[in-house]
């Protein structure tokens, strides 16, 4: 699995972009980046995660949840939003967001996680906005 780390809204919002077959070592490696932009940002980071090509997800949870819960207990981590029409990425999410307590969203386009943030956080949204594709 293949991945990408970087700032949507510079120290506000992390976007992450996987895509390929699941790999829990890849997640690993998306944690600690998270986990190093959040201690550089300002409260609350916010998280778009998107898993649109993501394949063969796991059906095994422990290691997900496992590695997740050292950037649940982050004191910056706002809410995380997935982005994915997969049903078993977005029950995934939804699983390992209920085991941690995690603020958590699944949507399917990077449009709508865009609009979600948006509503939940009115601080990013005008930063969000200009994110989003203008009609012409």
């Amino acid at each position: 699995m293949e991945h990408k780390v970087s700032w949507l809204v510079e120290d506000r919002v992390i976007h992450i972009e996987v895509w390929g077959k699941y790999e829990i070592e890849t997640v690993r490696k998306v944690v600690k980046e998270v986990k190093i932009l959040a201690d550089l940002s300002k409260p609350p980071v916010h998280v778009v995660w998107d898993m649109r090509y993501v394949t063969n997800m796991t059906r095994d949870l422990r290691d997900p949840i496992n590695e997740m819960s050292s950037v649940r207990y982050h004191p910056k981590l706002g809410w995380i939003t997935i982005i994915s029409t997969d049903t078993m990425i977005r029950f995934a999410g939804q699983i390992v967001s209920r085991f941690l307590g995690a603020n958590y969203r699944a949507v399917s386009t990077f449009d709508e996680a865009l609009e979600t943030l948006s509503q939940i956080d009115p601080t990013v949204a005008d930063a969000l906005q200009k994110k989003l594709p203008t009609l012409s």
